[in-house]
């Protein structure tokens, strides 16, 4: 069972750790191609302009989320994925 099917509850977020993902940091258990199969899954689009940066876009060009390490990648997979795919879709629908 994959993190498209559950995830875990999200840690809170703060001015300083915009997605909350400092709380909740880990070493890495899945690696990169579990976690953008994750989020491929959840309908996220994955650019990875240089190495150790990812830019990830949902159903629309813009808003762009930018992540900087592996690390940060899949703990917003874990963690904030389900939420920002969720709230893209419903600001879709007519």
């Amino acid at each position: 069972m994959g993190i498209a099917n559950t995830h875990l509850s999200a840690p809170p977020a703060s001015s300083k750790d915009l997605f909350g993902l400092q709380a909740c940091a880990t070493q890495l258990f899945k690696g990169m191609d579990v976690t953008r199969r994750w989020l491929e899954d959840l309908g996220f689009s994955i650019n990875e302009p240089t190495q150790e940066h990812w830019v990830l876009t949902h159903s629309a060009p813009l808003p762009e989320l930018h992540f900087y390490s592996a690390s940060e990648l899949e703990m917003f997979a874990r963690h904030r994925a389900h939420h920002y795919a969720r709230r893209s879709f419903k600001e879709k629908r007519p």
